[in-house]
């Protein structure tokens, strides 16, 4: 492909000025940190990032890997784009590998897909030097500004260079608006699924494959759910069902709402099919949004169980989430771009923009989203491997019960890092608040360690029954100055469980890692992500807990730790 060459060598040009060969393997570690990038959160050794793309896990090297949406030479979207390539042992820290494709010339990208493992070599693309589960494809949309269509690419050493198909493009519709391939081994069928947007259609699409190269087209799945702009990024993903009720669950009989826990409890099914999509702009809360549908897949076409679209994590920042392939156990992990296009583009950057969620386990559970009603939904875990992370400072508190004239603080020790997680159960006492005209909020500073007028407030209202974060205490003038970031988010949660004396609590879980904080709250029924900015090394180092009311909220149980990188 001389016209990739040609790119390439003007990219390895423009790499130079940072330090950077362009074909070395082991590009940069994120064990090294500049003063404001996440420790425990996947980012760009250099340059943009955006979509996360070609997930797979190396059974044979017990390794991960991530490739994304990459502009290595500016931190800003823009075309030629490429993708980029990080790869771990254990999902915190991460070794770049430069760029891992490459579009066909400057004024076209390589823009989001997938990867696979073609043990079985179906493709034809391998022999029998290359192990089976390093046989990797990845599938993936070539775009200009005449179309979108999807090329093929296969790689001879586990994913760290690639060949490219020389019969490329291996799906063509003529169409400018159609891309993003999520790409699947479908046991029952024999084939290989393909499922990808006709974006400003509202149409995801579903092809399937003997062989990788020649698809065909098999439905439609369109018009459902949150419309926006266009349809985006794509997935579908065979979720295991967790038959055991979570604490915050009562179980309803066969005239529930949606029978959830029944049809689990009456049939051998120990799965759901969940199609996940991305908009972009058009959330409700401005720009980009993850919703996903439940249902079923029979090798052909998606079949939603309901009507409902449902919010896969309630944020500002969570788009174009992607699972991985080839996960140990049939897990379902995947990983979202911690950012939003309103505002993603001008966030505080210096020679690198963007991050990366924490990879997340999905599984179905059912749930109480009120009194009468069980439904399913998906419950995310964070999966955070403590091996590499060491703790320098730990709280843990219980039994405490709020007033209004007393602030409870707590310092997070010395040398603070940024990297923080803490868990947070509360009780909470309804009929002690004496005026609906009370804002009766229990609430959680973690403030600066040098400049505690620094802080993040998030906490819990009784009134509006939902949680809140303020990112807006800072002295960053993009917070201030840019109007779509919205200094304020807010999110309904449902009751974890009921306590002895009939009361209500309510959980949360959250980890603050520099500039971004996940919450999980009711062990992970719903989730929140969101970007924050304090100032240069302004780390949090200290938390203050304190309530608007007396005798309404009682702390049963209260950890922070603060963290680093070992």
């Amino acid at each position: 492909m001389k016209a990739a060459t040609h790119v390439f060598a003007g990219l390895a040009v423009a790499l130079a000025a940072y330090g950077l060969d362009l074909n070395d393997t082991s590009v940069a570690s994120n064990r090294t940190h500049g003063p404001e990038r996440p420790l425990a959160h996947l980012t760009p050794s250099v340059g943009w990032m955006n979509d996360p793309n070609g997930l797979f896990y190396d059974n044979e090297t017990s390794t991960y890997h991530t490739y994304y949406q990459y502009k290595p030479n500016d931190t800003a979207p823009g075309v030629p784009l490429y993708w980029g390539h990080a790869s771990s042992e254990d999902l915190i820290t991460w070794d770049h590998h430069g760029v891992a494709l490459e579009p066909k010339d400057e004024q076209s990208g390589a823009f989001s897909g997938s990867i696979v493992v073609d043990y079985n070599n179906t493709s034809g693309f391998f022999d029998d030097s290359i192990l089976p589960g390093q046989r990797i494809v990845a599938l993936y949309t070539e775009h200009s500004n005449i179309s979108e269509s999807q090329f093929a690419a296969y790689s001879l050493n586990g994913g760290y260079s690639f060949e490219y198909y020389e019969q490329n493009p291996v799906l063509d519709i003529n169409s400018t608006q159609f891309r993003d391939p999520k790409v699947f081994w479908h046991e029952e069928t024999e084939r290989w699924i393909m499922v990808l947007a006709l974006s400003q259609q509202y149409k995801l699409q579903i092809y399937s494959s003997k062989n990788l190269t020649s698809w065909e087209f098999q439905s439609n799945f369109s018009h459902h759910g949150l419309l926006g702009y266009q349809y985006e990024c794509p997935g579908l993903a065979k979720v295991p069902i967790v038959h055991e009720s979570p604490s915050n669950v009562t179980l309803h009989g066969l005239n529930s709402t949606t029978n959830a826990t029944a049809q689990t409890n009456a049939t051998s099914v120990d799965h759901k099919w969940v199609m996940i999509l991305s908009i972009n702009p058009g959330a409700l809360t401005g720009g980009s949004f993850n919703q996903y549908f439940i249902g079923d897949f029979d090798g052909k076409t998606f079949t939603a169980q309901d009507s409902a679209t449902r919010a896969l994590d309630h944020g500002k920042d969570f788009y174009a989430f992607q699972t991985y392939s080839d996960v140990p156990n049939n897990d379902v992990l995947g990983i979202a771009w911690a950012s939003n296009w309103d505002y993603g583009v001008n966030v505080p950057a210096v020679d690198y923009r963007s991050s990366m969620s924490l990879v997340r386990n999905l599984t179905l559970r059912p749930y109480n989203p009120n009194p009468e009603t069980t439904e399913f939904t998906l419950y995310s875990e964070p999966l955070v491997n403590y091996t590499h992370l060491h703790t320098n400072q730990s709280i843990h508190k219980t039994s405490l019960l709020l007033d209004s004239e007393e602030t409870v603080s707590y310092s997070l020790g010395k040398d603070p890092q940024g990297l923080l997680e803490f868990s947070l159960e509360w009780k909470v006492n309804a009929t002690a608040v004496t005026s609906r005209h009370d804002f009766a909020d229990l609430s959680l500073y973690f403030r600066g360690a040098e400049d505690d007028d620094e802080y993040l407030r998030l906490g819990y209202e009784l009134n509006a029954a939902a949680f809140f974060l303020d990112r807006g205490n800072t002295e960053v003038d993009f917070v201030s100055e840019n109007p779509f970031f919205n200094n304020k988010v807010t999110q309904n949660i449902e009751t974890y469980k009921i306590a002895e004396d009939g009361l209500p609590i309510l959980k949360v879980r959250g980890i603050i890692d520099r500039n971004l904080i996940e919450l999980f709250f009711n062990d992970g029924s719903s989730t929140s992500t969101n970007l924050f900015f304090f100032s240069e090394e302004n780390y949090i180092g200290a938390v203050d807990i304190s309530s608007g009311v007396d005798d309404v909220y009682t702390i049963l149980d209260f950890k922070v730790k603060q963290m680093s990188l070992k």
